[in-house]
């Protein structure tokens, strides 16, 4: 029995006006959300209609009440009516990127499909019970409606109330959005009450007791309404009472149709008849039936009742999710196992896709047998979690991956045990859990030395990587040391390989340098043996890190350049993105701009080509480099903005934490850091890695902030540091660091640490070889300043002059311009007064050409201090440095006045000014000092 259309008035028009918004190009997405029965799937039937009415084509999914339903099920109902949806509902399985970045990838391809399939007419894309969505649904969700506010896609999405904690998490994230509406459904009046009441025929003086026992709900109004408007008790006023009044629709049915219906509650809130059939086959008693189809019997029974009813797109339900509930709550714990069980067995043998069944077999496995051994749900939902996993549905694998651990039980073997926890570790990890990861690769190592199985020992220890928080390095180390001692070189070539490049890069990482560099080189050795390319990038990968220092340079170059041919081979766009990435920082490190605005190009292709976010990123970042490096800090500012925006897109929050790096050594280029971003870049160092360079930037930032007492505090236990640090992954950048700071500080000890560090790599431009954050010009430059502070002044004019020319060959102005400045500060130190007022002034011409404000007004301030030391040195004006000249050549005052065009009473001034000034008496005193 359908609810009449009673009231709705408003949220109808509202609807309506999204919907004429839509056709005309500005998208909505709209939120229907309610209690359960409160009328959200009527609404979503009503806007349907309007949508036809106004030429939009509809596209309509839904999620359910289902623990098996398989991730983006929503979406992929949608794609019945969009098959080109399928398609880009796929592209996660391409090759290339993370797991953020194919997720990345597949939210866009959606969203590019969703829009080119609005653009002719229009676009009503209905997503029914949000409230069950799966997470990654609801994330690609949020993907879609930030990227459709401007089309003619329209949103209309239905929540129960209270929505669930998966939900909520998205709702902040739409709140934001210009184009979000959300649109609540109250339950109805007793005016409106009244009204339906009288179109049923009944005395409309119940109103107020049906509405009050409601609370205007209309399913429970209805319910009320066909149970016995005149009882007494109040059905509403329990959970059970509740229960009890739904099911009291079922006192009409057979018995026989009852326990149909309870088999299909099983089964979820809609009903695929044919499996029905089949579960009922099983589990009913198999006596004769009075008809040939007890299914279909029952559900048109259950029809006749208001139970269940034919939905608009052909498919059978139960009238409402709460029906469903209260008859599955129903049954017995022993017929609901059997169903399950017997829902399982059909399920199973019926076969079809992963991504369509193995979720529903594994939930009805593990609702037949809870966590007990069951090896049949261990089987499916291993299954099912790898059908997750391939849909980059993290969370739900990790689901799937926890029950297919709980269903092996006691009996499994420690191997098998091993297995399924390396599994679940590796969801863990690509969803972001590195501490439960880790615990599983711990407790999965463990399983593998009491199987005696090393090489699941080595893949226990492979599942972690890139974190380099000491504990979770010291846990993995362990992992990888068992398993290098225990591996077999001749059984297991490739996964030795493997962890050497492991252990390398958690030395590396460590900053262990020159053991990172022994590591690395037995990966490679060993590597060298392997037909795997990956095994081969893995070493490389370890190698290129270990020897990321100016040093290395050609070797890299080399391991570049190999990275790029073996991956083009290999179908490995990323490894491809890495080569690029190596060559343009040692391009950088060399002073070859063009080399470098080459694997840009090549970075710029593979980003287009395979849509790859994390390409787009590197890109970005790097172009805001070269910008900086060149003095167009506009777009070094945008293009550093467009990289931050695009990794908080991604999820990559270690990504996004750059940004606020960036902006500190910029800061420390133009010279300047407001109170404002100096208090987010500290903030945004409690999330960064804890390593030296990251801790480094708090003392910078105060020092260029002007709080030297904290900068001195905080910088303390660094001073050594270019003595002690070992050449390595950052060895550049952490040292050049130390060299800021010192100069902030006018520490000379510290500064000649730094100019002895940098000794011999005065030919090179300062690069990390990590992946550009920045480029500061020429080494030269860094070791002059160094220089300066340590007062070795002669060998800071050399640097200087060294620094300038390798700055200018290269276009770097703002770091020409810095280094003018530094050499007028060394002249003047040293006394060359003359020369120190042309670097200065060059430097001051070179500032303001760069809209450099701070750093001019610094250059101004060196000028003044020039002119005061030349005031000093020579207290004499110009003009009376003339007549002194020629007072000391013996010409009289006359011949004097004469010479230079004055009145003689103006040289007889000067010459009293000049004995003053000079403390002598006479004109012979002059004529005699002179010689």
């Amino acid at each position: 029995m359908q609810t009449p259309a009673v009231g709705r008035h408003e949220e109808i028009a509202r609807l309506r006006a999204a919907v004429v918004a839509a056709a005309s190009g500005a998208g909505r997405f709209v939120l229907v959300s309610g209690t359960a029965g409160i009328g959200k799937s009527w609404l979503a039937e009503h806007v349907v209609t309007l949508a036809a009415e106004a030429g939009l084509r509809v596209a309509r999914g839904n999620a359910l009440d289902d623990a098996g339903m398989p991730p983006l099920w929503p979406w992929r109902r949608v794609a019945r009516e969009l098959p080109e949806l399928a398609v880009a509902l796929d592209t996660v399985t391409e090759p290339g990127g993370g797991p953020a970045a194919q997720r990345f990838r597949m939210f866009t391809e959606v969203a590019d499909v969703l829009v080119a399939a609005a653009a002719p007419s229009g676009l009503l894309l209905v997503l029914e019970d949000l409230h069950w969505s799966d997470p990654t649904s609801l994330a690609l969700l949020t993907h879609v409606a930030t990227e459709t506010p401007r089309t003619k896609v329209l949103i209309v999405g239905t929540a129960r109330e209270p929505m669930g904690e998966t939900l909520l998490a998205d709702q902040p994230d739409w709140l934001r959005l210009p184009h979000f509406q959300s649109l609540p459904v109250p339950g109805l009046s007793e005016h409106e009450v009244r009204y339906w009441l009288e179109q049923r025929g009944l005395t409309p003086d119940l109103a107020h007791r049906v509405h009050e026992r409601t609370g205007g709900t209309p399913l429970l109004v209805r319910l009320v309404i066909d149970s016995d408007t005149g009882a007494g008790d109040d059905p509403l006023l329990s959970v059970p009472g509740i229960r009890r009044l739904i099911l009291a629709q079922l006192d009409r049915i057979d018995p026989t149709d009852i326990e149909i219906l309870g088999a299909a509650s099983v089964l979820g809130e809609r009903i695929d008849t044919a499996l029905l059939a089949q579960v009922c086959g099983s589990v009913l008693p198999s006596e004769p039936v009075p008809v040939s189809d007890p299914v279909a019997k029952a559900l048109d029974a259950a029809t006749a009742a208001g139970i269940v009813r034919r939905f608009a797109d052909d498919t059978t339900g139960f009238t409402h999710a709460l029906v469903r509930d209260a008859v599955y709550a129903d049954l017995t714990p022993s017929r609901r196992a059997a169903c399950h069980r017997a829902a399982a067995e059909v399920l199973s043998a019926r076969g079809g896709p992963d991504s369509a069944v193995a979720g529903a077999i594994a939930t009805h496995w593990r609702q037949a047998s809870g966590c007990a051994d069951s090896p049949s749900g261990r089987h499916w939902s291993r299954r099912a979690a790898r059908s997750a996993r391939a849909s980059a549905a993290y969370a739900e694998a990790i689901r799937f991956g926890q029950w297919a651990i709980d269903a092996a039980g006691v009996t499994a073997s420690d191997a098998e045990r091993a297995e399924l926890l390396i599994e679940l570790a590796r969801d863990e990890f690509a969803a972001g859990w590195v501490a439960t990861s880790l615990d599983h690769c711990v407790e999965a190592g463990a399983s593998a030395e009491q199987a005696d199985r090393p090489d699941l020992l080595a893949e226990a220890g492979l599942v972690v990587q890139g974190v380099t928080t000491p504990t979770v390095m010291t846990q993995l180390d362990t992992l990888c040391g068992k398993a290098l001692r225990l591996l077999e070189p001749d059984k297991h070539p490739d996964l030795i390989a493997r962890i050497l490049a492991q252990r390398a890069l958690s030395a590396a990482d460590r900053g262990a340098g020159a053991r990172a560099r022994e590591l690395s080189d037995r990966a490679m050795r060993a590597a060298a043996r392997s037909t795997d390319p990956d095994v081969v990038l893995d070493a490389i990968h370890a190698r290129h890190l270990s020897l990321a220092a100016v040093d290395f340079l050609d070797e890299r170059m080399a391991l570049a350049a190999r990275a790029i041919e073996i991956a083009a081979d290999a179908e490995q766009p990323l490894a491809q993105l890495w080569g690029y990435v190596w060559t343009a920082d040692a391009a950088l490190q060399r002073g070859d701009l063009l080399a470098f605005d080459n694997a840009l190009d090549h970075i710029e292709l593979l980003a287009d080509r395979r849509r790859l976010p994390i390409a787009r990123w590197h890109l970005l970042r790097l172009r805001a480099t070269r910008a900086a490096l060149v003095g167009d800090f506009p777009a070094a500012r945008v293009f550093d903005a467009a990289a931050h925006e695009l990794a908080v897109d991604i999820g990559d929050y270690s990504l996004a934490g750059l940004h606020h790096a960036f902006r500190g050594m910029y800061a420390m280029i133009v010279g300047h850091i407001d109170r404002d971003e100096l208090t987010a870049a500290l903030a945004s160092l409690a999330f960064a890695p804890k390593i030296t360079i990251a801790q480094l930037f708090a003392p910078m930032l105060h020092a260029m902030a002007g709080d030297l007492e904290e900068a001195k505090a905080l910088f303390a236990p660094f001073r050594l540091l270019p003595d002690t640090l070992e050449i390595g992954p950052r060895w550049s950048g952490t040292v050049y660091s130390v060299g800021i700071v010192a100069e902030f500080l006018d520490d000379a000890e510290t500064a000649d640490r730094v100019f002895r560090a940098f000794h011999g790599r005065e030919h090179h431009y300062a690069a990390d070889g990590t992946g550009a954050l920045i480029c500061v010009g020429s080494i030269a430059r860094i070791r002059a300043d160094n220089a300066r502070v340590a007062g070795h002044l002669d060998a800071a004019v050399d640097l200087y002059h060294q620094g300038l020319a390798m700055d200018t060959d290269i276009g770097a102005r703002p770091f020409v311009a810095l280094g003018h400045l530094g050499l007028a500060r060394t002249l003047l130190a040293r006394g060359d007064l003359t020369a120190a007022r042309e670097a200065a002034d060059r430097a001051a011409a070179a500032f303001r050409r760069l809209d450099m404000p701070y750093r001019l007004r610094a250059a101004d301030a060196l000028l003044t201090d020039i002119a005061t030391a030349t005031r000093t040195a020579d207290p004499l004006t110009r003009r009376e440095r003339e007549v002194h000249d020629l007072v000391a050549t013996g010409l009289t005052n006359r011949e004097i006045a004469t010479h230079l065009v004055l009145s003689e009473r103006t040289v007889e001034t000067h010459v009293r000014n000049i004995l003053a000034k000079l403390a002598v008496t006479n004109r012979t005193e002059l004529t005699r000092g002179s010689r």
